[in-house]
């Protein structure tokens, strides 16, 4: 029991006023009237009496109905009232304790643990328990004990963790321990904010039949939230020196105006730059900030907002490196033509993630040195390099891992045994006359259309081709695309290290109107991806992701650990262990924050970053009628609540206390007790004026 206003037991000390009452002497006069005795002086006359209780009944009514009228102003209320189930027989009981991290909104987390302490108080002595603490995943405790100490005892030391609402896992699991139980009854208490996104992982879970099932609604009806929703990255080079500008997308998810929010950036633990913005209701803004310039290798980066009630994604962090650029020669035809080329530099001149940074010259000015440094060639409507020197280097720089693209065009003509690079033998060019002709056949799969096989992503078929040039195939060629007639347009050959991609059209506006399309700039940024091997960094995981290290190795590779055993060091400064081998190992990424991966054998060198952030859907703090849950999970619908046990919303004390009012019986009492001790008083009375 506890009481909503406990100040008022202080009353309980006017218990004393009966005793009072009945410990005063009381002094009797009998008057003997003797006339002849008239004139006799007066003598006073003193006696002295022991007190003491003369109606004990009295006495016990006057202070029974104080003490009630005194606890009645207390408010008291049962707390277990709302949570514990009245049945027979031992019980079963299932407590499921939402952690994801939504649940350290204000003072949800603290309540979630209050409402958990309530449903072990009620247990009776013969029921059996089991806590199961859920986010993404499920993690039971000890199953089916009835220590309440060893139960409290994990719930008080029970944290938050960083992942999303999932009901799925843990109600599986419950119902797993539901269905080896011998017990007669079986309830489980579901504490949680009830999240929309969590229910649909709860489909295909059924508890047996007649499981109570009493959800807890922890949560408040006003949500004011605003987080930090991701960052993007714009790279420029100044003064030869390459320097990276971070955007963040703020999202206000509450229903107030914010007026002045501010936004801080920091690099490296240190604040380089703070503003200032404005965000009304259920509206998100990008910020923009100076640019900053790489000093060194990978930077670690947060953006940070002022702190509100849920704090955890109020911070985006993040890693950024330099030398995220691809390098290009662009080689044209001997002809004295300003526009050769000019829409494939325009397109890769937009590039930013990666930037493209692309050198021009003509086949005859073309030498072996343009070669050092870079990553790919294009070959625009132009015959191969002349002279051997200059044929000899770029066959060895395709073999030992540089991509060449060849666009032949009008002048793309490429001898007979003049260097074996090309996934066949070009031919001569075919004209289609008319509307023209278009992309019959696209191999969505390969990385460069991948990118347009989804819903309103660009449609690369809605280009006309009106002359393009035939091609006999090379026997470890494979074929991209084809024209509608069959002909093929992309080919591929991997020769050596190195890939080389045939495209037997032009990439300007002169055989089709490719280069005219929305999906010209893609297509370009895709194919020069492509040949350079191009992977892009990974500036942030995901709390409960799994990181295949094998899979880093290029990664690793920069930083000296591709050969050295693993070790990583969690954001809270823990050692985590790299399971299945430290050289090739897998890491959980399950905390928010920084994560560095070391080389075990030794304390020098540049550690891995990786940065880990939470999942934004979770910010989105909308809550499901907890009777949908429950009818899911129960097989009940409508208005068959049948073991279903009401929702209750855990707000505070006043919300319980108002839902017993156990003052007004209180009260009634009280009154009954005034009324049994008036009649009790008088009968006394009487009695006393009889006798005298």
């Amino acid at each position: 029991m506890a009481f909503l206003a406990p100040i008022f037991l202080v009353g309980l000390a006017t218990l004393a006023v009966p005793v009072i009452i009945h410990m005063i002497q009381r002094e009797r006069k009998e008057v003997v009237e003797f006339p002849s005795l008239m004139f006799i002086r007066k003598i006073p006359y003193r006696s002295y009496r022991r007190q003491r209780i003369r109606h004990w009944l009295l006495l016990l009514l006057r202070c029974f109905a104080l003490a009630l009228l005194i606890m009645g102003f207390a408010r008291p209320f049962f707390k277990s009232a709302t949570l514990a189930a009245v049945t027979s027989g031992a019980r079963e009981v299932v407590i499921l304790m939402d952690r994801s991290y939504s649940m350290a909104y204000g003072d949800r987390w603290s309540l979630a643990k209050d409402a958990a302490g309530d449903v072990i108080a009620g247990l009776a002595p013969d029921d059996r328990a089991t806590i199961i603490f859920f986010d993404h995943g499920a993690q039971a405790g000890p199953r089916s004990i009835a220590d309440r100490a060893r139960l409290r005892e994990l719930v008080n030391t029970a944290t938050l963790g960083t992942g999303t609402t999932r009901f799925g896992p843990a109600l599986k699991l419950a119902e797993g321990i539901f269905e080896e139980s011998p017990l007669p009854q079986l309830e489980a208490v579901l504490i949680s904010d009830f999240q929309h996104a969590g229910v649909d992982s709860a489909v295909g879970v059924h508890f047996p039949e007649g499981t109570v099932l009493t959800p807890v609604l922890i949560g408040d009806e006003n949500i004011e939230n605003i987080s930090v929703a991701g960052v993007s990255f714009r790279r420029e080079y100044f003064s030869g020196r390459e320097r990276v500008a971070v955007s963040a997308r703020i999202i206000n998810r509450g229903t107030q105006p914010i007026d002045s929010l501010e936004v801080m950036l920091e690099f490296e633990g240190r604040q380089v730059e703070s503003t200032v913005t404005r965000l009304s209701p259920g509206e998100s803004t990008v910020v923009d900030f100076s640019p900053v310039t790489f000093e060194g290798g990978t930077m670690v980066g947060a953006v940070r907002i002022a702190g509100d009630r849920l704090p955890t994604d109020d911070v985006f962090f993040f890693t950024t490196s330099p030398g995220q650029i691809v390098t290009v020669l662009l080689v044209s035809n001997n002809r004295e033509d300003r526009d050769a080329g000019l829409y494939l530099v325009r397109a890769l001149g937009i590039g930013s993630s990666p930037a493209f940074e692309v050198t021009r010259t003509n086949t005859g000015a073309f030498q072996a040195s343009d070669l050092s440094g870079r990553q790919v060639v294009v070959l625009n409507d132009t015959p191969p390099p002349s002279g051997s020197a200059a044929g000899v280097a770029l066959q060895r720089f395709v073999e030992e891992g540089g991509g060449l693209l060849v666009v032949s065009g009008e002048r793309s003509t490429w001898p007979e045994n003049e260097l074996d690079l090309l996934p066949g033998d070009i031919g001569r060019p075919v004209d289609r006359a008319g509307r023209g002709g278009s992309l019959g056949f696209i191999e969505y799969g390969h990385p460069v259309f991948e990118l347009f096989g989804t819903a309103r992503s660009g449609d690369v078929t809605t280009a006309r081709f009106f002359r393009y040039r035939a091609v006999s195939l090379h026997p470890a060629a494979s074929v991209l695309a084809r024209y509608d007639d069959g002909t093929p347009a992309l080919t591929e050959r991997r020769v050596g290290e190195g890939t080389v991609l045939l495209w037997t059209s032009s990439l300007d506006n002169f055989w089709n109107d490719l280069a005219l399309k929305p999906v010209y700039l893609p297509f370009v940024h895709r194919v020069v991806e492509h040949l350079a091997d191009y992977r892009p960094p990974t500036p942030w995981f995901e709390a409960g992701q799994v990181l295949n290290l094998g899979e880093q190795r290029s990664l690793l590779a920069e930083f000296g650990l591709d050969d050295a055993e693993l070790v990583a060091v969690s954001p809270l400064g823990d050692r985590v262990q790299v399971s299945g081998g430290g050289r090739a190992g897998f890491v959980s990424l399950n905390q928010q924050g920084i994560y560095q991966i070391h080389d075990a054998s030794t304390t020098t060198g540049r550690p891995l970053m990786l940065a880990v952030n939470v999942d934004l859907a979770e910010s989105d703090l909308t809550a499901v009628d907890p009777d949908e849950l429950a009818s899911l999970v129960t097989g009940r619908i409508g208005n068959d609540r049948a073991g279903v046990a009401a929702p209750v919303r855990k707000v505070s004390s006043e919300d319980l206390e108002g839902r017993q009012r156990t003052w007004w019986y209180l009260l009634v009492a009280a009154s009954l007790f005034f009324v049994t001790e008036t009649l009790v008083s008088n009968r006394l009375s009487g009695t006393v004026l009889d006798l005298d």
